[in-house]
């Protein structure tokens, strides 16, 4: 009785684990396959990854010896790649679009903008998250958006500008 209890418990366990690993699994391969759509993209443009972050359909990278920030994001099967030249770069901003106009409301959009020096460029705007066909849910995708202002910034301050 003990062996068969033991067996049937073993079968449970066996049945909820498997689809966490499965997802797990299934997760890794994605971030694999974005990762190498941008570091693909780099190496076809001659560039080389030198910091990168992926996240549900997108990754964002920087080449820092270059200053060159590279973005790819597939929605609806879609791909959009962007590579961005920092040194004809004046500013790099968060932009967190909500449903309300207080702090308070839901975020719709979070998006990084990028404004060149030459005013008859117009501005880049690279979206980290559409509440329209992204989760529902944020997940690091807040930190990432105010991380990566802060690393193009950073590096916006140090190289010189091409004009």
């Amino acid at each position: 009785m003990d062996l068969g209890a033991s067996i049937v418990g073993m079968i449970v366990i066996l049945i909820c684990i498997i689809p966490f690993v499965l997802i797990s699994i299934n997760n890794r391969k994605k971030g694999e396959k974005l990762r190498q759509k941008l570091f693909g993209f780099a190496e076809n443009s001659n560039f080389t990854i030198s910091r990168f972050d992926s996240w549900h359909h997108s990754s964002i990278g920087i080449d820092d010896q270059n200053s060159i920030v590279f973005f790819t994001r597939t929605v609806n099967d879609q791909a959009f790649l962007r590579q961005i030249n920092l040194s004809e770069i004046q500013k790099c901003r968060v932009i967190i679009s909500r449903k309300t106009a207080s702090n308070s409301g839901e975020i719709e959009r979070l998006e990084l903008a990028f404004t060149y020096h030459n005013k008859q460029k117009s501005e880049v705007i690279l979206e980290f998250y559409n509440a329209a066909y992204d989760s529902l849910t944020l997940s690091g995708e807040l930190q990432m958006v105010e991380k990566w202002g802060k690393i193009v910034n950073d590096k916006i301050s140090v190289v010189t500008p091409l004009r």
